[in-house]
């Protein structure tokens, strides 16, 4: 499967170095996402739907106070001329990433019971996890400075390797402990030391190799920087907060009106699918933001990467997007055990949206290269108010998969427009194009 990835992408891009970047990062992404793969039928067997249940409605919280740690600054690491500039941009991302981190501390501890309510099954276990919270935003916010500087760097082998670190020691850790432990404290733990561990890797290579960017640091220059790019966190930072909130609509509504058991199947499963498909995409849009942002300052446009990007996703995409509609409801069950069959079901339901969201995703990052982020922010707030609407008809019909069924087809239909969009940013200036 791998080589015909491989394969896939040197035909539609050429013998290039962004095939061979794009390639680099893959490689490193297979073997990350090989990892805990390989281990999801033991995982599957050690914690119960009710476990992955807690880790969905942890995570969610996370990821949605994660969005703001850095007020999008990390973003635009990649975008000056100047490394002086850039290395600014990451001293001031690590900077609010401390303070956020803190705050959110402070969050978790005044809204504890708040937050817990939120969750129909697991409310005095969800209560104790929340305090890890703040350390898990913290080391996201970390690590993605530095992921965005090392791809401003071309460091593609080190992505791929700080990705190798995450999967290996999350997934290390979360079967130790789940072994001595049977509870979500195993899922909850591995997920930590993951980002933990894989910051770690990044810093220590990074001072080794860039030590002197590192020391051209101050505090005016940052200063000057938080102004230059204050964009970011006025238009890109709620459009992210709007995006992920729509994404975790599903995980606070499954496990309010439909149960652990409910919301663990489709963590699952929604784990299963979107960590290979996630990780690839990851990969091959850390080298197209470099490659495209490059093309639009040089040509004022990037439609040609845009392109060629688009048609390698789009036959990466089709082969498993069928197998998971034929096969994942059996498949489930066989590999990961009775328990899953559900999982299954959800993941055929939702084939057509993970399809569209491999495909359009990566591209999306036009909108901040074109610093577009308005129409960015209006397209995630319909996002928002559209899966709000969709979930809710589900809890009406008291039919969870109702909801997911609208949830897939009004999702695809909306990356559709989405991909639009993007395509009419990457043209740029060029309205021949």
């Amino acid at each position: 499967m791998e080589l015909n990835i491989f394969k896939t992408i040197k035909s539609k891009s050429g013998d290039s170095e962004y095939t061979r970047n794009v390639l680099t990062l893959m490689t490193g992404s297979v073997v990350a996402q090989a990892i805990p793969l390989a281990f999801s039928p033991v995982l599957s067997r050690i914690f119960t739907p009710n476990d992955f249940g807690v880790l969905a409605f942890f995570m969610s919280v996370v990821s949605i106070i994660a969005t703001v740690v850095t007020l999008k600054y990390e973003t635009a690491i990649i975008l000056p001329e100047k490394d002086e500039d850039s290395a600014n941009l990451v001293g001031l991302s690590v900077i609010l990433s401390f303070i956020i981190s803190f705050i959110s501390l402070i969050v978790v501890v005044v809204f504890n019971k708040a937050i817990s309510d939120f969750s129909a099954d697991n409310k005095n276990e969800i209560s104790k996890w929340l305090y890890f919270v703040p350390v898990s935003v913290l080391f996201i916010g970390l690590y993605n400075s530095l992921n965005y500087w090392s791809n401003r760097k071309s460091q593609y082998k080190r992505l791929a390797a700080s990705r190798i670190v995450q999967s290996g020691s999350m997934t290390g850790f979360q079967i130790g402990v789940g072994l001595l432990r049977k509870s979500a404290l195993g899922l909850l733990f591995g997920e930590i030391a993951g980002r933990v561990f894989s910051t770690l890797y990044l810093a220590k290579v990074i001072w080794k190799e860039d030590k002197g960017n590192i020391k051209s640091i101050k505090k005016q220059k940052m200063k000057e920087q938080f102004k230059r790019y204050k964009s970011f966190p006025i238009f890109s930072l709620p459009a992210d907060i709007t995006n992920v909130v729509s994404n975790q609509v599903p995980i606070f509504m499954l496990g309010k009106f439909f149960g652990g058991t409910v919301l663990g199947s489709y963590a699952f499963m929604d784990k299963i699918l979107s960590a290979p498909l996630s990780l690839i995409v990851r990969s091959i849009l850390d080298v197209f933001k470099q490659r495209a942002s490059e093309d639009y300052v040089k040509n004022g446009n990037c439609l040609k990467i845009f392109l060629k990007t688009y048609k390698a996703l789009v036959l990466i995409a089709v082969v498993p997007t069928l197998i998971i509609f034929f096969i994942a409801p059996p498949a489930f069950d066989f590999i990961f055990g009775s328990n899953w069959r559900m999982a299954g079901e959800y993941a055929r339901i939702l084939s057509l949206l993970f399809f569209f969201r491999f495909t359009v995703s990566p591209l999306s990052y036009v909108v901040y290269i074109a610093e577009k982020q308005k129409y960015d922010l209006i397209w995630q707030l319909c996002l928002l108010l559209i899966t709000i609407i969709v979930f809710s008809i589900g809890v009406i019909y008291k039919d969870v998969k109702i909801g997911l069924i609208l949830f897939s087809v009004s999702y695809s239909l909306m990356y559709v427009v989405y991909w639009f969009m993007s395509y009419k940013f990457a043209k740029g200036n060029n309205t021949n194009s």
